[in-house]
């Protein structure tokens, strides 16, 4: 497709990034667990949409608008609205089957699990690229794996979950982000190779959690507080 092509000719023009496939899965994963939180909310066709949207690319907003300074990726080439588009209309068109799918709620887990370490890992290396910090490299992983999924809650007019006690998945991200860079700065790996394993350290520490229901707690000393919230 010559809109893929000349995607990656731009990218390749910088330092050493990863394939654009990375940032196109991560997309279309978070625009699918999005269209599909917002039909299960009985939103119209336009809400399940912009949920899609703010899912998929929130992160990535963040990070190309505050912290790489540079016009986002989602307005300098259409590939990412057609990803969330062809997102929205597979769940509009299979979504009576996808509700009859056992576990469908570990599923949409599953795809978020292995869309978080992607989004990390583009952020990172974008990042890189950019040669900032190590910490400012951590920084923007975290928030590419995280931004969407915080937009989205405050959207739905939710309490981010980020900030809620739970089965660790935020924490998933930052390991992850600890682990890329130990890979890249420490072995001969490349980045390449570190952003997969890096994707299956993400993925390995969430099915860990889930099933040996590892969680976050909140401060015990502060339970007057909180528990009349």
């Amino acid at each position: 497709m010559p809109l893929i092509e000349q995607h990656l000719q731009e990218i390749q023009r910088q330092a050493f990034i990863l394939p654009p496939y990375f940032d196109y899965s991560a997309t279309f994963l978070w625009a699918i667990s999005g269209a599909l939180l917002g039909a299960r909310r009985g939103y119209a066709i336009l809400g399940i949409a912009t949920v899609a949207l703010v899912s998929s690319t929130g992160g990535g907003l963040l990070r190309d608008g505050i912290f790489l300074q540079r016009v986002p990726m989602l307005v300098r080439t259409p590939v990412y609205l057609y990803l969330i588009v062809t997102a929205v209309v597979l769940v509009m068109a299979f979504g009576r089957r996808v509700q009859r799918i056992p576990h469908l709620s570990a599923i949409v887990g599953l795809i978020d699990a292995v869309g978080l370490g992607a989004y990390a890992v583009v952020g990172m290396n974008l990042a890189l690229a950019a040669h900032l910090s190590l910490i400012g490299v951590g920084v923007v992983g975290m928030v590419n794996a995280v931004g969407g999924g915080i937009l989205r809650d405050v959207l739905n007019r939710e309490q981010p979950h980020m900030f809620k006690p739970g089965t660790i998945e935020e924490s998933a991200a930052l390991v992850g982000c600890v682990a890329f860079l130990t890979l890249v700065n420490l072995t001969s790996l490349g980045q390449f190779i570190s952003a997969w394993a890096t994707i299956g350290v993400v993925l390995a520490v969430r099915l860990v959690a889930i099933r040996f229901h590892v969680e976050t707690k909140p401060l015990t000393a502060f339970q007057e507080y909180w528990r009349n919230e």
